[in-house]
């Protein structure tokens, strides 16, 4: 190849490093997705006062399009060189930046084509577009970064995307400039995302070179990973119109609240996911550690996240009127299906599904996520008419169960470890518990007061009832919170250099 691989903290890890990094990911990612959300969801706010909901529609519209865009070009071929076990090579980099900066350029040409025929949104959602190509020099440098589990860095290119596209909105939208301020906004965020990335990456920007021999080897996994990507994102969308269609634009309205009360647990689940697959990729050359890692992450995720959904559903009949008003009240039937769903199905992929892409096996997972989808349609369809807001979390549940046993058995064809008796505890005490929370919150009068009493309740019952069941495991989920703290407020020599 010539020049080798860049600098990217891409070294041979120790395995205390990699724990090290491994832990401190996890605090890292997850504190980022709340600061994220808060930062959101109080931008929205104050936009949301300075425009209409037909201005919101239109960015909504042209976001889509930059989803797609992002999905298209991107391929899933960054993910093949995460999980490889030899360092990416300048070459490989620059071929991957030149294929996605073609891509994004070309989709940002016929934006730009289609936008004056069309008309206001068609120039809204292009602007938008012409972001991506911003976008595509950044993935060398997370390529690198998520390798060598640097997520700080990573930390401080998405924090900066956030500060810069919050206040380049709110500042231009109050200035008049209206829906054009989100849409500009899009760029600038990403523009910022990119300049960052050049300094904290060692490798810097890589250049890009257009020769796609270097990165054919990774299209047939990288297929397969996208396809996940894409099932989930056409999954939500088919869900929404399908709550509207069969139950009214008011249903579809509380599942979008009651998942929207979700994002919490489920952000902590996404920093998991993201830390489990560049983790596993540096273990597969041990087998038996790899396999207790499985182990121990289905244990402790079913533990730690245990306590969070419960507490969630034994607020739900107060804590949803009492913070969004009396409105609003029917969604919070959605929520304990949901978060079962959540419990079981996100455990299990926690454990599960990081390893499988890090073994090159997309293909069990995109079958889990396939079979998962036509479950949750299979459920809710039938009962949204009787039941309402509350069969979409009955779908989310039995979906839930169906992915954890796809992907079971297949790192069970892989590796000698149980997953299914470790969650038998933490959801059998997690159930009864959020039962009882539930009760005691709905008794209340389904205030905000008895939300919270309720979800302590849950709270309390299920730690005690989880020490009862196996203290040893409950010390263990405890011990790997600080232990991730720690490890996120320290900072190594190697990562120092790096």
């Amino acid at each position: 190849m010539g020049a080798g691989p860049p600098h990217g903290g891409d070294e041979a890890l120790t395995g205390g490093e990699l724990r090290r990094r491994a832990k401190a990911g996890v605090f890292v990612v997850s504190s980022r997705g709340l600061v994220i959300l808060v930062l959101g969801f109080a931008g929205n706010v104050v936009v949301a006062r300075l425009l209409n909901p037909h201005d919101f529609g239109v960015v909504a519209i042209g976001m889509s399009f930059v989803l797609f865009a992002g999905l298209v070009s991107d391929g899933g071929l960054g993910a093949g060189l995460i999980r490889r076990t030899e360092p990416p090579s300048s070459e490989e980099l620059g071929a991957l930046s030149a294929l996605q900066l073609g891509v994004t350029l070309a989709m940002t040409a016929l934006a730009a084509a289609l936008a004056l025929p069309l008309g206001r949104v068609a120039s809204v959602t292009a602007v938008m577009v012409a972001s991506m190509p911003f976008v595509a020099l950044q993935f060398p440098g997370r390529i690198l970064l998520e390798r060598a589990l640097l997520y700080r860095r990573l930390v401080a290119v998405e924090m900066s995307q956030v500060l810069c596209y919050q206040a380049w909105a709110i500042g231009t939208v109050a200035a008049g400039f209206g829906v054009w301020g989100l849409a500009t906004a899009t760029v600038v965020r990403a523009l910022a995302g990119t300049v960052v990335m050049a300094f904290v990456c060692p490798a810097g920007l890589v250049r890009p070179r257009p020769t796609f021999r270097l990165i054919r080897p990774l299209v047939g996994f990288g297929l397969r990973f996208q396809a996940v990507n894409a099932t989930w994102l056409l999954r939500d969308q088919l869900l929404n119109v399908s709550v509207a269609a069969l139950g009214g634009v008011s249903q579809l309205g509380l599942w979008a609240l009651a998942k929207r009360l979700m994002e919490v647990p489920y952000l902590i689940l996404q920093s998991l996911w993201r830390v489990s697959f560049p983790t596993m990729s540096r273990l597969m050359s041990d087998r038996d550690r790899a396999t207790r890692l499985v182990r121990q992450a289905v244990e402790i995720t079913s533990v730690g996240m245990g306590f969070v959904l419960t507490a969630l559903a034994g607020s739900a009949p107060g804590l949803v009127p009492g913070v969004f008003g009396t409105q609003w009240r029917d969604a919070a039937a959605a929520v304990p299906g949901a978060c079962l769903g959540l419990a079981v199905g996100g455990a299990v992929s926690v454990a599960t599904q990081g390893y499988l892409y890090a073994l090159g096996d997309a293909r069990s997972v995109l079958r889990a996520s396939l079979l998962q989808a036509l479950t949750w349609f299979a459920v809710t369809l039938p009962l949204i008419a009787p039941l309402g807001v509350a069969s979409v979390g009955l779908g989310w549940c039995a979906a839930g169960a169906v992915e954890a046993l796809v992907l079971g058995r297949a790192t069970r064809r892989r590796i000698p470890v149980g997953l299914f008796r470790p969650l038998l505890a933490p959801v059998l005490v997690g159930t009864v518990a959020a039962a009882l929370g539930w009760a005691v919150s709905a008794r209340g009068g389904g205030t905000l007061g008895s939300g919270l009493v309720g979800g302590g309740c849950s709270a309390v019952l299920y730690a005690l009832g989880m020490t009862l069941a196996d203290r040893r495991l409950v010390r263990r989920t405890c011990g790997f919170a600080t232990s991730s703290v720690r490890a996120a407020l320290s900072r190594s020599r190697s990562e120092e250099s790096g």
